[in-house]
C-alpha cells in the first residue's frame, strides 16, 4: 500500500530530452493529491464521528450518520476499500505484506461493529502513507530540475534570417545559432565561432572544453563567452541528453522487485498473529461455551499487533533523515534505496563535485622568465581582469589574495575558446618590463608619450602557437607534466615571449579521504572511480585519495555497463554521483 514508484515515469519527464512545462515544475505533489485527499476526508469523518460521540446529546445523534450508517463506518470503508484493494492485488501476485495485516484488523472490526477501530487503523495506514508520498513527490521534483536542461527555443537560420523556433521543431541539418550564456538545444558540429562549453553536466568535466569549427556540440551543455553557429545533427528524442534520459528509464524498469523491511517482518510476524488470534477464540469457546465472548479479545490482538507503529515510524523516520541528505545536496529516491545500502559491497564515485570540490583552484605555477611566480600571477591577473571566464576570475582573486595590485588594461580582447589578449603599459607591468623592452624596440604605432604599451596573451597552448610565440621543447616536456598531474594550464606571454605557466585544478574535497577511510572501515573491500574527465584528470585525483580503480574519459552508458557488469557477477553496487551524466549509473 506504500507510495513507492519504481517506474521511470515517475521520475522522469514526460517528454525526454525537451523542457518541463511550468505546471510540471510548480504542482509537484499531484502524484499524492488524491492520498492527501482520501487521508482528508477519512479524517475528519472519523473526527466528526468522534467528537459526536462524546457530546452524548441527542438532538446531535442524528448527524452522527449519514443514510442510516455511522461515519466512522464510511470513514473506513472509504479508506480500507484502498487497503483491500491493494492487498489483494498483492495476495495475486504472491506477496504478502503489512498490508494484509490491516486489512484483516480493519475488516474483522467492521464485521464486530467495531467501527471506531475499523477507522482508526485506516486513519493511522493513510497518514503514513500521505507522509511517504510527500517525501517521495520532493524527491521527484529534484530529479526533474536536474533533466531540465534543454531550451525551449533555438535560434535557427532560415532563408538567411535568424528565427527562433521551439525545440520540438527542430530537424537534422538546421543551422542553429547558440549566443553567450545559452544552452545548446540540439546535438551537431560547429561550423563557425569560438567558445568554451561547460560540458559538465554531460560528461563531469571540471574546466570548460574549447569549442571551435569542426567540434562536436550537445543538447544541455551550456556555451559560456563566444557566438557558436552549428549545424544540427541530432534532435529531440536522438540527443546524447534523451539517450541518458532514456538509459536512467530502462534501468528503473528493469529492476528487481524490492522488498521493504516492514513487510519482511510482517510476512514473519503475521502467521503468528492470526494464530494467537485463533487460539484467543478458542480459548473463550473453551472457557465460555460459546463463540461470541471470543471475537472482540481476538479483535484485540488483531489490532495491537496491527504494524502501525512501523507505518507511521518508518516513513516518518525516512522523511527525516531524506530532508536532512537534502539540505545537504543528496536526493534520494524512497525509502528502499536507503535500505538497501546495507547491502552494498562496492562502492562507485564519479570525480567531478563528488570526491573534488567541483570547485576550481590554483595548481603550480612555472616560470619560464625573469620574474617570479608572484608576479607572473599578477602580469595573468592584469591581462585577465576584465574577463567572466571562470579561469580568469580565479586567476585575478589568486593574484588580489596575495596583495597584488591590479591596474586596467589599455585594451582587452577575449579571444573565445582560447584566451585572452591585453594592451598594459610597461610602468604598470613593473621595472622588469621597462628593461627588457625598452622604448626603442616597440613599434612606433605602439608607443604613446611617456608610456610603451606591451602585449599580453594569456591562455591555451594553441592560442600561443597561433600567435607564433616560440615554446622549446625543453618547455614543452615540463608542460606536459601539468597534464600528467591533471591540472589544466595558461600560458603568460609578453611581446611575443613566453614568461611562464599557470596550473588549474579541481582540488579533492577535504573529507574525502576520511570518508574513503570509513567505508573500508565498514568493510567495502572496492571503491571505484568513474568519471568523463580526462583520464590524467582522474587518475591525479585518485592518487590524491589512495584509490587504485580508475577509470576516465567516459560517456554516461560507459558508466552504467561498468556497473550492470559488477551486478551481474552478484556484486551489490551503490554509485555517488550529482550529475546528468552519473544518472543511468545510478
Amino acid at each position: 500500500m506504500h507510495y513507492v514508484p519504481e517506474s521511470a515515469r515517475e521520475f522522469l519527464p514526460e517528454d525526454a530530452g525537451h523542457p518541463a512545462s511550468d505546471e510540471e515544475t510548480t504542482s509537484f505533489h499531484y502524484q499524492s493529491a488524491p492520498i492527501y485527499l482520501l487521508t482528508a476526508v477519512v479524517g475528519l469523518f472519523l473526527l466528526a464521528d468522534v467528537v459526536l460521540g462524546l457530546l452524548a446529546d441527542p438532538a446531535w445523534a442524528p448527524y452522527r450518520t449519514v443514510l442510516g450508517f455511522r461515519l466512522a463506518l464510511i470513514a473506513a470503508v472509504l479508506g480500507g476499500a484502498r487497503i483491500l484493494y491493494q492487498t489483494l492485488e498483492g495476495l495475486l501476485e504472491g506477496r504478502i505484506g503489512a498490508d494484509l495485516a490491516l486489512a484483516i484488523a480493519c475488516v474483522a472490526a467492521i464485521l464486530l461493529g467495531e467501527y471506531t477501530t475499523a477507522a482508526l487503523v485506516v486513519f493511522i495506514a493513510l497518514c503514513g502513507e500521505s507522509i511517504e508520498g510527500f517525501t517521495v513527490d520532493r524527491a521527484q521534483n529534484a530529479i526533474r530540475r536536474i533533466f531540465n536542461l534543454c531550451p525551449a527555443t533555438a535560434h535557427v537560420v532560415r532563408d538567411g534570417e535568424e528565427v527562433d523556433v521551439p525545440v520540438e521543431e527542430l530537424v537534422v541539418g538546421d543551422t542553429i545559432v547558440v549566443r553567450p550564456g545559452e544552452r545548446i538545444p540540439a546535438d551537431g558540429r560547429v561550423i563557425a565561432g569560438r567558445s568554451a562549453v561547460d560540458q559538465s553536466a554531460l560528461t563531469g568535466e571540471s574546466v570548460p572544453v574549447d569549442k571551435e569549427p569542426g567540434d562536436e556540440v550537445f543538447t544541455g551543455t551550456l556555451n559560456q563567452f563566444g557566438s557558436l553557429t552549428f549545424v544540427a545533427e541530432k534532435v529531440g528524442s536522438q540527443t546524447t541528453l534523451a539517450q541518458v534520459i532514456r538509459l536512467v528509464a530502462e534501468a528503473t524498469q528493469r529492476k528487481a522487485p524490492l522488498e521493504r523491511t516492514a513487510d519482511r517482518l510482517a510476512r514473519l510476524f503475521l502467521p503468528v498473529v492470526l494464530a494467537v488470534a485463533l487460539l484467543t477464540v478458542l480459548g473463550w469457546r473453551i472457557k465460555t461455551g460459546q463463540w461470541e465472548p471470543g471475537f472482540l479479545p481476538a479483535l484485540s490482538v488483531l489490532v495491537v499487533a496491527c504494524p502501525c507503529p512501523l507505518i507511521l515510524a518508518t516513513p516518518s523516520a525516512v522523511m527525516a533523515a531524506m530532508a536532512w541528505l537534502a539540505r545537504n545536496g543528496v536526493v534520494v529516491k524512497g525509502s528502499i534505496a536507503l535500505e538497501r545500502l546495507a547491502h552494498v559491497d562496492l562502492f562507485v564515485f564519479d570525480k567531478t563535485g563528488t570526491l573534488t570540490r567541483g570547485e576550481l583552484s590554483l595548481g603550480r605555477i612555472e616560470v619560464f622568465g625573469p620574474i617570479d611566480a608572484d608576479e607572473l600571477l599578477r602580469v595573468a591577473a592584469i591581462a585577465e581582469r576584465q574577463s567572466e571566464h571562470m579561469l580568469a576570475r580565479l586567476v585575478v582573486k589568486e593574484a588580489e589574495s596575495r596583495g597584488a595590485v591590479l591596474p586596467a588594461p589599455d585594451e582587452f580582447t577575449a579571444r573565445p575558446g582560447a584566451g585572452v589578449e591585453a594592451r598594459v603599459r610597461s610602468s604598470a607591468l613593473g621595472p622588469w618590463a621597462d628593461r627588457l623592452w625598452p622604448s626603442s624596440d616597440i613599434p612606433t604605432a605602439d608607443r604613446q608619450p611617456h608610456e610603451v604599451q606591451l602585449r599580453v596573451i594569456v591562455g591555451s597552448r594553441r592560442l600561443l602557437e597561433s600567435e607564433h610565440v616560440a615554446i622549446p621543447d625543453s618547455i614543452a616536456d615540463r608542460l606536459e607534466q601539468f597534464d600528467r598531474d591533471g591540472q589544466s594550464v595558461l600560458l603568460v606571454a609578453v611581446e611575443g615571449q613566453l614568461l611562464g605557466a599557470i596550473g588549474v585544478k579541481d582540488a579533492p574535497r577535504e573529507e574525502a579521504r576520511d570518508v574513503l577511510n570509513e567505508l573500508r572501515q565498514l568493510g567495502i573491500d572496492e571503491i571505484a572511480v568513474l568519471s568523463g574527465d580526462r583520464q590524467a584528470v582522474v587518475s591525479s585525483v585518485a592518487r590524491a585519495l589512495g584509490l587504485a580503480e580508475v577509470h576516465g574519459e567516459l560517456l554516461p552508458i560507459d558508466k552504467a555497463h561498468w556497473i550492470e557488469s559488477r551486478t551481474q557477477k552478484g556484486r551489490c553496487v551503490a554509485m555517488v554521483g550529482d550529475g546528468v551524466n552519473d544518472a543511468p549509473a545510478m
